[in-house]
Protein backbone atom coordinates (compact mmCIF):
# COMPACT_ATOMS: atom_id res chain seq x y z
CA UNK A 1 0.00 0.00 0.00
CA UNK A 2 2.63 2.32 0.83
CA UNK A 3 4.17 2.07 -2.77
CA UNK A 4 1.08 2.88 -4.05
CA UNK A 5 0.20 5.74 -2.25
CA UNK A 6 4.12 7.07 -2.82
CA UNK A 7 3.11 6.74 -6.67
CA UNK A 8 0.13 8.45 -6.49
CA UNK A 9 1.81 11.21 -4.48
CA UNK A 10 4.41 11.48 -6.73
CA UNK A 11 1.72 12.03 -9.64
CA UNK A 12 -0.23 14.55 -8.50
CA UNK A 13 1.83 16.56 -6.23
CA UNK A 14 3.73 20.02 -7.56
CA UNK A 15 5.68 22.66 -6.20
CA UNK A 16 4.41 25.01 -3.36
CA UNK A 17 1.47 27.96 -4.25
CA UNK A 18 2.02 31.66 -3.01
CA UNK A 19 -0.10 33.26 -0.66
CA UNK A 20 -3.03 35.13 -0.84
CA UNK A 21 -4.76 37.94 1.62
CA UNK A 22 -6.40 37.23 4.70
CA UNK A 23 -10.06 37.09 5.20
CA UNK A 24 -12.33 38.89 7.61
CA UNK A 25 -12.78 37.15 10.77
CA UNK A 26 -16.55 35.77 11.63
CA UNK A 27 -18.45 36.50 14.73
CA UNK A 28 -19.12 33.11 16.85
CA UNK A 29 -22.10 32.42 17.90
CA UNK A 30 -23.61 30.25 21.04
CA UNK A 31 -26.05 28.10 18.95
CA UNK A 32 -24.57 24.31 18.36
CA UNK A 33 -23.89 23.19 14.54
CA UNK A 34 -26.02 20.13 15.46
CA UNK A 35 -29.07 22.60 16.11
CA UNK A 36 -28.60 24.62 13.81
CA UNK A 37 -28.02 21.58 11.11
CA UNK A 38 -31.29 19.43 12.76
CA UNK A 39 -33.75 22.61 12.63
CA UNK A 40 -33.06 23.00 9.07
CA UNK A 41 -33.59 19.05 7.68
CA UNK A 42 -36.88 19.19 9.91
CA UNK A 43 -37.55 22.82 8.56
CA UNK A 44 -40.64 22.59 5.20
CA UNK A 45 -40.23 24.34 2.02
CA UNK A 46 -43.46 24.18 -0.13
CA UNK A 47 -44.88 21.58 2.25
CA UNK A 48 -41.52 19.05 2.39
CA UNK A 49 -39.45 18.86 4.54
CA UNK A 50 -35.45 20.08 3.12
CA UNK A 51 -34.36 16.66 4.74
CA UNK A 52 -36.03 14.95 2.04
CA UNK A 53 -34.86 16.82 -0.76
CA UNK A 54 -31.52 16.61 -2.39
CA UNK A 55 -31.21 20.41 -1.73
CA UNK A 56 -32.78 23.92 -1.64
CA UNK A 57 -31.13 26.38 -3.94
CA UNK A 58 -30.97 30.44 -3.24
CA UNK A 59 -30.73 32.33 -6.81
CA UNK A 60 -30.49 36.00 -7.72
CA UNK A 61 -30.14 37.56 -10.40
CA UNK A 62 -29.75 41.24 -12.67
CA UNK A 63 -33.40 40.84 -14.03
CA UNK A 64 -34.65 37.33 -12.04
CA UNK A 65 -38.49 37.16 -11.18
CA UNK A 66 -39.61 34.52 -9.78
CA UNK A 67 -44.05 34.78 -8.41
CA UNK A 68 -43.70 38.11 -8.86
CA UNK A 69 -41.03 38.24 -6.30
CA UNK A 70 -37.04 40.34 -7.57
CA UNK A 71 -34.46 37.73 -6.80
CA UNK A 72 -31.88 40.19 -5.39
CA UNK A 73 -28.12 39.68 -4.11
CA UNK A 74 -29.63 40.63 -0.71
CA UNK A 75 -32.77 38.83 -1.19
CA UNK A 76 -32.47 35.58 -3.44
CA UNK A 77 -35.35 33.37 -4.44
CA UNK A 78 -35.65 30.05 -2.69
CA UNK A 79 -35.99 27.11 -4.70
CA UNK A 80 -36.71 23.43 -3.56
CA UNK A 81 -34.62 20.72 -4.95
CA UNK A 82 -36.26 17.11 -5.79
CA UNK A 83 -36.35 14.38 -3.10
CA UNK A 84 -33.51 12.17 -3.31
CA UNK A 85 -33.37 8.90 -1.21
CA UNK A 86 -29.58 9.16 0.17
CA UNK A 87 -30.24 13.18 0.67
CA UNK A 88 -33.28 11.65 2.87
CA UNK A 89 -31.50 8.29 4.63
CA UNK A 90 -28.64 10.12 5.36
CA UNK A 91 -30.93 12.90 6.93
CA UNK A 92 -32.74 10.21 8.74
CA UNK A 93 -29.87 8.31 10.00
CA UNK A 94 -28.70 11.82 11.62
CA UNK A 95 -32.50 12.75 12.86
CA UNK A 96 -31.68 9.98 14.43
CA UNK A 97 -28.93 9.79 16.46
CA UNK A 98 -29.42 12.89 16.95
CA UNK A 99 -32.90 12.74 18.84
CA UNK A 100 -31.20 8.86 20.78
CA UNK A 101 -28.42 11.00 21.60
CA UNK A 102 -30.21 14.26 23.17
CA UNK A 103 -32.43 12.07 24.90
CA UNK A 104 -29.40 10.75 26.60
CA UNK A 105 -27.82 13.60 27.41
CA UNK A 106 -31.40 14.89 29.08
CA UNK A 107 -31.76 11.43 30.80
CA UNK A 108 -35.52 10.61 29.36
CA UNK A 109 -36.92 8.48 26.70
CA UNK A 110 -37.77 9.82 23.19
CA UNK A 111 -41.07 11.62 23.41
CA UNK A 112 -44.00 10.70 20.55
CA UNK A 113 -43.50 13.59 18.90
CA UNK A 114 -39.85 12.66 18.38
CA UNK A 115 -40.30 8.76 17.33
CA UNK A 116 -43.22 10.22 15.08
CA UNK A 117 -40.53 12.78 13.41
CA UNK A 118 -38.11 9.54 12.98
CA UNK A 119 -41.23 7.60 11.92
CA UNK A 120 -42.15 10.07 8.83
CA UNK A 121 -38.79 10.18 7.51
CA UNK A 122 -38.20 6.57 7.43
CA UNK A 123 -41.72 6.40 5.77
CA UNK A 124 -40.44 8.79 3.26
CA UNK A 125 -37.73 6.76 2.47
CA UNK A 126 -39.32 3.58 2.59
CA UNK A 127 -41.70 4.94 0.16
CA UNK A 128 -39.04 4.42 -2.49
CA UNK A 129 -39.26 1.13 -2.68
CA UNK A 130 -40.99 -0.62 -5.64
CA UNK A 131 -43.96 -3.08 -4.80
CA UNK A 132 -42.32 -6.53 -5.44
CA UNK A 133 -43.94 -9.68 -7.10
CA UNK A 134 -43.35 -12.76 -5.59
CA UNK A 135 -43.67 -14.62 -9.00
CA UNK A 136 -40.79 -12.82 -10.62
CA UNK A 137 -38.08 -11.82 -8.01
CA UNK A 138 -35.83 -8.90 -9.02
CA UNK A 139 -32.06 -8.17 -7.71
CA UNK A 140 -33.77 -4.53 -6.61
CA UNK A 141 -36.19 -6.45 -4.06
CA UNK A 142 -36.17 -4.48 -1.25
CA UNK A 143 -33.94 -1.90 -2.52
CA UNK A 144 -34.70 1.57 -2.25
CA UNK A 145 -35.05 3.91 -5.44
CA UNK A 146 -32.82 6.93 -6.19
CA UNK A 147 -35.81 8.67 -6.58
CA UNK A 148 -40.02 8.16 -5.89
CA UNK A 149 -41.23 8.50 -8.90
CA UNK A 150 -40.45 8.26 -12.74
CA UNK A 151 -41.24 6.01 -15.73
CA UNK A 152 -37.38 4.22 -14.73
CA UNK A 153 -35.89 4.10 -11.70
CA UNK A 154 -32.76 3.24 -10.38
CA UNK A 155 -31.29 1.84 -7.59
CA UNK A 156 -27.26 1.50 -6.50
CA UNK A 157 -25.04 0.31 -4.03
CA UNK A 158 -24.48 3.65 -2.33
CA UNK A 159 -27.19 5.27 -2.04
CA UNK A 160 -28.39 1.91 -0.17
CA UNK A 161 -25.81 1.84 2.08
CA UNK A 162 -26.80 5.17 3.19
CA UNK A 163 -30.04 3.84 3.55
CA UNK A 164 -29.31 0.95 5.35
CA UNK A 165 -27.66 2.84 7.94
CA UNK A 166 -30.17 4.87 8.17
CA UNK A 167 -32.73 2.22 9.06
CA UNK A 168 -30.03 0.75 11.85
CA UNK A 169 -30.49 4.14 13.25
CA UNK A 170 -33.92 4.26 13.14
CA UNK A 171 -34.63 0.85 14.92
CA UNK A 172 -31.59 1.70 17.46
CA UNK A 173 -33.21 4.61 18.40
CA UNK A 174 -36.97 3.40 18.10
CA UNK A 175 -37.04 0.16 18.90
CA UNK A 176 -39.55 -0.73 15.65
CA UNK A 177 -38.12 -4.07 14.33
CA UNK A 178 -39.81 -3.06 10.89
CA UNK A 179 -36.94 -0.67 10.05
CA UNK A 180 -34.14 -3.82 11.20
CA UNK A 181 -36.03 -5.90 8.65
CA UNK A 182 -36.00 -3.58 6.04
CA UNK A 183 -32.16 -3.10 6.89
CA UNK A 184 -31.96 -6.41 6.00
CA UNK A 185 -33.69 -6.48 2.71
CA UNK A 186 -30.96 -3.65 1.59
CA UNK A 187 -28.14 -6.19 2.84
CA UNK A 188 -29.67 -9.04 0.71
CA UNK A 189 -29.98 -6.74 -2.21
CA UNK A 190 -26.28 -5.75 -2.04
CA UNK A 191 -25.05 -9.70 -1.64
CA UNK A 192 -26.93 -9.36 -5.13
CA UNK A 193 -25.39 -6.94 -6.26
CA UNK A 194 -21.89 -8.18 -5.59
CA UNK A 195 -22.85 -11.35 -7.45
CA UNK A 196 -25.89 -10.80 -9.83
CA UNK A 197 -24.50 -13.52 -12.27
CA UNK A 198 -27.68 -16.01 -11.11
CA UNK A 199 -30.58 -13.40 -12.28
CA UNK A 200 -29.23 -12.99 -15.68
CA UNK A 201 -28.42 -16.53 -16.51
CA UNK A 202 -31.59 -17.51 -18.31
CA UNK A 203 -31.35 -13.90 -20.84
CA UNK A 204 -27.83 -15.34 -21.97
CA UNK A 205 -26.30 -12.90 -20.21
CA UNK A 206 -22.77 -12.70 -18.68
CA UNK A 207 -21.87 -9.91 -16.49
CA UNK A 208 -18.33 -10.56 -16.25
CA UNK A 209 -15.90 -11.74 -18.54
CA UNK A 210 -11.85 -12.26 -19.02
CA UNK A 211 -10.05 -10.62 -21.46
CA UNK A 212 -10.87 -13.34 -23.89
CA UNK A 213 -14.89 -12.98 -23.35
CA UNK A 214 -14.76 -16.24 -21.31
CA UNK A 215 -17.35 -15.82 -18.53
CA UNK A 216 -15.69 -15.20 -15.24
CA UNK A 217 -15.80 -14.73 -11.74
CA UNK A 218 -17.19 -10.82 -10.01
CA UNK A 219 -14.07 -9.05 -8.99
CA UNK A 220 -15.81 -8.77 -4.89
CA UNK A 221 -17.23 -5.75 -5.18
CA UNK A 222 -20.59 -4.28 -5.54
CA UNK A 223 -21.91 -2.96 -8.84
CA UNK A 224 -22.96 0.79 -8.44
CA UNK A 225 -26.37 0.62 -10.45
CA UNK A 226 -29.19 -1.47 -11.74
CA UNK A 227 -32.54 0.15 -13.06
CA UNK A 228 -35.66 -1.41 -12.46
CA UNK A 229 -35.74 -2.73 -16.17
CA UNK A 230 -32.88 -5.11 -14.47
CA UNK A 231 -30.45 -3.04 -16.61
CA UNK A 232 -26.86 -3.61 -14.39
CA UNK A 233 -24.46 -0.56 -15.32
CA UNK A 234 -20.98 -1.84 -15.43
CA UNK A 235 -18.70 0.21 -13.04
CA UNK A 236 -18.09 -0.45 -9.65
CA UNK A 237 -16.75 2.44 -7.58
CA UNK A 238 -14.78 3.48 -4.72
CA UNK A 239 -16.97 5.10 -2.00
CA UNK A 240 -18.79 1.64 -2.31
CA UNK A 241 -16.35 0.81 1.00
CA UNK A 242 -19.03 2.43 2.78
CA UNK A 243 -21.27 -0.19 1.87
CA UNK A 244 -18.82 -2.55 3.82
CA UNK A 245 -19.52 -0.77 7.01
CA UNK A 246 -23.00 -0.75 6.57
CA UNK A 247 -22.53 -4.87 6.26
CA UNK A 248 -20.45 -5.41 8.73
CA UNK A 249 -23.17 -3.53 11.45
CA UNK A 250 -25.80 -5.31 10.26
CA UNK A 251 -23.88 -8.97 10.57
CA UNK A 252 -23.14 -7.60 14.42
CA UNK A 253 -27.19 -6.74 14.61
CA UNK A 254 -28.57 -9.68 13.24
CA UNK A 255 -25.49 -12.49 13.55
CA UNK A 256 -27.00 -14.72 10.45
CA UNK A 257 -24.84 -18.01 11.68
CA UNK A 258 -23.87 -18.43 7.87
CA UNK A 259 -21.62 -14.37 8.73
CA UNK A 260 -22.64 -13.77 5.28
CA UNK A 261 -23.14 -10.25 5.37
CA UNK A 262 -19.96 -9.89 7.43
CA UNK A 263 -18.32 -12.34 4.42
CA UNK A 264 -19.47 -10.02 1.90
CA UNK A 265 -18.05 -6.97 3.66
CA UNK A 266 -14.63 -8.97 3.73
CA UNK A 267 -14.86 -9.66 -0.08
CA UNK A 268 -15.59 -6.16 -1.08
CA UNK A 269 -13.01 -5.02 0.83
CA UNK A 270 -10.53 -6.65 -0.24
CA UNK A 271 -11.00 -5.62 -3.80
CA UNK A 272 -12.28 -1.75 -3.32
CA UNK A 273 -9.23 -0.73 -1.14
CA UNK A 274 -7.50 -0.96 -4.53
CA UNK A 275 -9.33 1.52 -5.59
CA UNK A 276 -8.40 3.90 -2.62
CA UNK A 277 -4.57 2.79 -2.97
CA UNK A 278 -4.61 3.52 -7.24
CA UNK A 279 -6.37 6.87 -6.57
CA UNK A 280 -9.49 5.46 -9.07
CA UNK A 281 -13.21 6.56 -9.23
CA UNK A 282 -14.71 3.14 -10.59
CA UNK A 283 -13.47 0.11 -11.83
CA UNK A 284 -15.09 -0.87 -15.38
CA UNK A 285 -15.38 -4.55 -16.08
CA UNK A 286 -15.90 -6.26 -18.96
CA UNK A 287 -19.81 -8.16 -19.92
CA UNK A 288 -21.19 -10.72 -22.58
CA UNK A 289 -24.51 -9.25 -23.25
CA UNK A 290 -27.79 -8.76 -25.64
CA UNK A 291 -27.86 -5.27 -26.37
CA UNK A 292 -31.88 -5.73 -25.81
CA UNK A 293 -34.31 -2.94 -23.97
CA UNK A 294 -34.59 -4.74 -20.54
CA UNK A 295 -32.28 -7.23 -18.71
CA UNK A 296 -29.10 -6.62 -19.74
CA UNK A 297 -25.50 -5.18 -18.82
CA UNK A 298 -24.90 -1.54 -19.79
CA UNK A 299 -22.00 0.49 -20.61
CA UNK A 300 -22.72 4.28 -20.53
CA UNK A 301 -20.08 6.96 -22.47
CA UNK A 302 -20.47 8.99 -19.68
CA UNK A 303 -17.43 10.08 -18.03
CA UNK A 304 -15.72 7.23 -20.27
CA UNK A 305 -17.87 4.54 -17.80
CA UNK A 306 -17.03 2.32 -20.81
CA UNK A 307 -14.01 1.20 -21.11
CA UNK A 308 -14.73 -2.50 -20.04
CA UNK A 309 -11.21 -3.51 -19.69
CA UNK A 310 -11.77 -5.11 -16.13
CA UNK A 311 -8.88 -2.20 -14.62
CA UNK A 312 -9.58 0.74 -12.32
CA UNK A 313 -10.15 4.68 -13.61
CA UNK A 314 -10.69 7.65 -13.15
CA UNK A 315 -13.82 9.41 -14.43
CA UNK A 316 -13.30 10.86 -17.75
CA UNK A 317 -10.28 8.45 -19.03
CA UNK A 318 -9.72 4.85 -19.67
CA UNK A 319 -6.02 5.54 -20.33
CA UNK A 320 -2.92 4.33 -18.80
CA UNK A 321 0.42 4.77 -19.02
CA UNK A 322 3.18 2.92 -18.32
CA UNK A 323 1.20 0.66 -16.42
CA UNK A 324 -0.06 3.67 -14.41
CA UNK A 325 -4.02 5.46 -14.47
CA UNK A 326 -3.16 8.14 -16.59
CA UNK A 327 -6.14 10.92 -17.02
CA UNK A 328 -9.29 11.81 -15.86
CA UNK A 329 -10.37 13.70 -12.72
CA UNK A 330 -10.71 11.95 -9.83
CA UNK A 331 -13.78 12.75 -7.26
CA UNK A 332 -12.75 13.47 -3.92
CA UNK A 333 -16.00 12.46 -2.34
CA UNK A 334 -15.07 9.03 -3.54
CA UNK A 335 -11.84 9.21 -1.68
CA UNK A 336 -13.71 10.76 1.49
CA UNK A 337 -16.43 7.83 1.85
CA UNK A 338 -13.69 5.44 0.87
CA UNK A 339 -11.68 6.07 3.06
CA UNK A 340 -14.21 6.60 5.83
CA UNK A 341 -15.80 3.05 4.99
CA UNK A 342 -12.59 1.58 5.44
CA UNK A 343 -11.95 3.36 8.50
CA UNK A 344 -15.49 1.90 10.02
CA UNK A 345 -15.32 -1.28 8.99
CA UNK A 346 -11.99 -1.44 10.63
CA UNK A 347 -12.77 0.26 13.49
CA UNK A 348 -16.10 -2.23 14.03
CA UNK A 349 -13.66 -5.37 13.34
CA UNK A 350 -10.65 -4.66 15.95
CA UNK A 351 -11.08 -0.97 17.77
CA UNK A 352 -10.11 2.86 16.71
CA UNK A 353 -6.20 2.48 16.99
CA UNK A 354 -6.29 -0.38 14.39
CA UNK A 355 -9.06 1.45 12.29
CA UNK A 356 -6.37 4.68 12.22
CA UNK A 357 -3.28 2.53 11.48
CA UNK A 358 -5.60 0.93 8.61
CA UNK A 359 -5.74 4.50 6.97
CA UNK A 360 -3.09 6.25 8.16
CA UNK A 361 -0.68 6.41 4.76
CA UNK A 362 -3.93 7.00 2.61
CA UNK A 363 -4.92 9.75 4.49
CA UNK A 364 -1.28 11.62 4.58
CA UNK A 365 -1.08 11.17 0.68
CA UNK A 366 -4.64 12.80 0.11
CA UNK A 367 -4.26 15.54 2.47
CA UNK A 368 -0.36 16.33 0.91
CA UNK A 369 -1.68 17.39 -1.89
CA UNK A 370 -1.03 20.85 -3.06
CA UNK A 371 -4.40 22.96 -2.68
CA UNK A 372 -4.21 23.06 -7.05
CA UNK A 373 -5.53 20.22 -7.19
CA UNK A 374 -8.95 20.85 -5.95
CA UNK A 375 -9.23 23.70 -7.53
CA UNK A 376 -12.29 25.41 -9.90
CA UNK A 377 -10.93 25.88 -13.08
CA UNK A 378 -11.73 29.01 -13.66
CA UNK A 379 -13.18 31.72 -11.23
CA UNK A 380 -17.11 32.41 -10.93
CA UNK A 381 -15.90 36.21 -10.95
CA UNK A 382 -19.69 37.48 -11.82
CA UNK A 383 -21.05 35.38 -8.42
CA UNK A 384 -17.96 35.71 -5.98
CA UNK A 385 -15.55 38.38 -5.05
CA UNK A 386 -12.46 37.50 -6.44
CA UNK A 387 -10.03 40.21 -4.29
CA UNK A 388 -8.02 36.81 -3.30
CA UNK A 389 -7.55 35.45 -6.24
CA UNK A 390 -4.82 33.17 -6.85
CA UNK A 391 -2.85 30.21 -5.72
CA UNK A 392 -2.61 28.87 -2.50
CA UNK A 393 -0.74 28.15 0.33
CA UNK A 394 -0.72 24.51 2.69
CA UNK A 395 -2.71 25.53 5.67
CA UNK A 396 -0.22 23.03 7.94
CA UNK A 397 3.68 23.99 6.40
CA UNK A 398 5.01 21.55 4.85
CA UNK A 399 2.24 20.00 2.30
CA UNK A 400 -0.58 20.21 5.25
CA UNK A 401 1.38 17.62 7.38
CA UNK A 402 2.64 20.61 10.11
CA UNK A 403 2.20 20.45 13.60
CA UNK A 404 1.12 24.14 13.79
CA UNK A 405 -1.54 25.52 11.47
CA UNK A 406 0.63 28.63 9.33
CA UNK A 407 -2.02 29.58 7.01
CA UNK A 408 -4.73 31.96 7.18
CA UNK A 409 -8.48 31.23 6.04
CA UNK A 410 -7.71 31.50 2.66
CA UNK A 411 -5.03 29.03 2.26
CA UNK A 412 -6.26 25.38 2.00
CA UNK A 413 -6.83 22.76 4.82
CA UNK A 414 -7.09 18.99 3.67
CA UNK A 415 -8.00 18.10 7.67
CA UNK A 416 -11.16 20.30 7.19
CA UNK A 417 -12.30 19.13 3.91
CA UNK A 418 -10.91 18.28 0.53
CA UNK A 419 -12.58 20.53 -2.21
CA UNK A 420 -14.60 19.07 -4.92
CA UNK A 421 -12.09 17.32 -7.08
CA UNK A 422 -8.61 16.02 -7.40
CA UNK A 423 -7.23 17.29 -10.83
CA UNK A 424 -4.21 15.88 -12.44
CA UNK A 425 -3.00 18.10 -14.69
CA UNK A 426 -1.94 21.64 -13.72
CA UNK A 427 -4.42 24.58 -13.49
CA UNK A 428 -3.68 27.86 -15.56
CA UNK A 429 -1.40 30.02 -13.70
CA UNK A 430 -3.70 32.04 -12.29
CA UNK A 431 -6.72 29.71 -11.22
CA UNK A 432 -7.56 29.14 -7.69
CA UNK A 433 -8.18 27.17 -5.19
CA UNK A 434 -11.37 29.00 -4.20
CA UNK A 435 -13.86 26.34 -2.56
CA UNK A 436 -14.68 23.67 -0.36
CA UNK A 437 -17.06 21.09 -0.79
CA UNK A 438 -17.66 21.09 2.79
CA UNK A 439 -19.34 17.58 2.61
CA UNK A 440 -16.30 15.98 3.49
CA UNK A 441 -15.62 17.47 7.29
CA UNK A 442 -18.68 15.21 8.65
CA UNK A 443 -17.87 11.87 6.30
CA UNK A 444 -14.39 11.95 7.46
CA UNK A 445 -14.54 13.88 11.23
CA UNK A 446 -14.84 10.39 12.94
CA UNK A 447 -11.24 9.57 11.59
CA UNK A 448 -9.48 12.83 11.97
CA UNK A 449 -10.50 13.00 15.28
CA UNK A 450 -8.63 9.74 15.95
CA UNK A 451 -5.60 10.27 13.78
CA UNK A 452 -4.87 13.85 13.49
CA UNK A 453 -7.32 15.24 16.77
CA UNK A 454 -5.39 18.67 16.79
CA UNK A 455 -6.11 19.13 13.15
CA UNK A 456 -10.02 17.95 13.82
CA UNK A 457 -10.39 20.61 16.57
CA UNK A 458 -8.97 23.38 15.00
CA UNK A 459 -11.35 22.28 11.84
CA UNK A 460 -14.14 22.04 13.65
CA UNK A 461 -13.48 25.34 15.64
CA UNK A 462 -13.03 27.44 12.16
CA UNK A 463 -16.74 25.84 11.30
CA UNK A 464 -17.66 26.42 14.91
CA UNK A 465 -17.28 30.44 13.88
CA UNK A 466 -18.49 30.26 10.40
CA UNK A 467 -21.83 31.93 10.37
CA UNK A 468 -24.33 30.12 10.93
CA UNK A 469 -26.50 29.99 7.94
CA UNK A 470 -23.24 29.92 5.84
CA UNK A 471 -22.38 26.43 7.46
CA UNK A 472 -25.56 25.35 5.66
CA UNK A 473 -23.78 25.61 2.25
CA UNK A 474 -23.00 22.73 0.21
CA UNK A 475 -19.92 25.01 -1.29
CA UNK A 476 -18.16 27.57 1.01
CA UNK A 477 -15.42 29.76 0.33
CA UNK A 478 -11.98 28.98 2.24
CA UNK A 479 -12.80 31.36 4.44
CA UNK A 480 -16.13 29.38 5.25
CA UNK A 481 -18.46 32.23 3.50
CA UNK A 482 -21.54 30.93 1.55
CA UNK A 483 -20.37 30.60 -2.01
CA UNK A 484 -22.80 31.26 -5.06
CA UNK A 485 -21.65 30.02 -8.28
CA UNK A 486 -22.30 31.45 -11.84
CA UNK A 487 -24.96 29.22 -13.59
CA UNK A 488 -28.03 30.15 -16.33
CA UNK A 489 -31.04 29.99 -16.26
CA UNK A 490 -31.51 26.32 -17.65
CA UNK A 491 -35.10 25.53 -16.15
CA UNK A 492 -36.46 29.00 -17.18
CA UNK A 493 -37.69 29.49 -13.46
CA UNK A 494 -39.02 33.15 -14.29
CA UNK A 495 -41.46 32.20 -17.23
CA UNK A 496 -39.30 34.59 -19.38
CA UNK A 497 -38.84 31.70 -21.94
CA UNK A 498 -34.91 32.97 -22.06
CA UNK A 499 -32.91 29.91 -20.61
CA UNK A 500 -29.66 31.37 -21.44
CA UNK A 501 -29.89 34.55 -18.88
CA UNK A 502 -27.11 34.20 -16.31
CA UNK A 503 -27.88 34.07 -12.74
CA UNK A 504 -26.08 33.16 -9.07
CA UNK A 505 -26.69 29.74 -7.52
CA UNK A 506 -25.91 29.19 -3.79
CA UNK A 507 -26.91 25.60 -2.82
CA UNK A 508 -27.84 24.52 0.76
CA UNK A 509 -27.11 20.26 0.11
CA UNK A 510 -28.70 17.74 2.45
CA UNK A 511 -26.02 15.48 2.18
CA UNK A 512 -23.65 18.42 3.39
CA UNK A 513 -25.77 19.16 6.51
CA UNK A 514 -26.59 15.91 7.40
CA UNK A 515 -23.16 14.68 7.31
CA UNK A 516 -21.71 17.36 8.86
CA UNK A 517 -24.32 17.05 11.97
CA UNK A 518 -23.43 13.19 12.04
CA UNK A 519 -19.71 13.79 11.69
CA UNK A 520 -20.06 15.81 14.90
CA UNK A 521 -22.19 13.16 16.92
CA UNK A 522 -19.67 10.84 16.23
CA UNK A 523 -16.63 12.41 17.13
CA UNK A 524 -17.74 14.53 19.59
CA UNK A 525 -21.28 13.59 20.49
CA UNK A 526 -24.46 15.81 21.50
CA UNK A 527 -23.22 16.19 25.27
CA UNK A 528 -20.02 17.70 23.84
CA UNK A 529 -21.88 20.07 21.97
CA UNK A 530 -23.41 21.88 25.01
Amino acid sequence: MRARAAALLAALVVAAATPVPTAPAVAATPVPLVDSYFDWLVASHDGVRNGLRRDIEHVHGDQLVIAGRTCTTASPCTIGGPRQSTAACTSLQFISVYLDQRAAYEQRSLSSVETGLIDEFAGAVLAHRLAKDPNAPKIFDDAVASTPDGQIRYFTSFGNAACGEALLAAHQATGTVGYLDAAVGIGEFLLRMQDPRAYYLIYGVHPFVDALGQPTTPPGGYVDQISSWSNLYSTISTWNLTAIAFMQRLQTAVAPPDNRYGQSAATARQFLATGLQLGADWYTFDFDSPATSQNRVVAQSAYRADCRDNRWHRKGSCTYTDGQIAGGTLGTDMIEYGLAGLYDHERQLNGASSAAAAVTTLYTTYTSLPGWHTASASDPLDCVDDTAAGAVDPYYPPDNQGPTPTGDARDYDPHLSFGGFFRLTPPNENAEAKYYDIVGFGILAELREELVPAKFAAGYQRLQQADRQDALYALLDRSLAAMFLPARDADDLDGDSDTTEHLCKGTRGTLPVAHNGLGILKAVGYAGTR
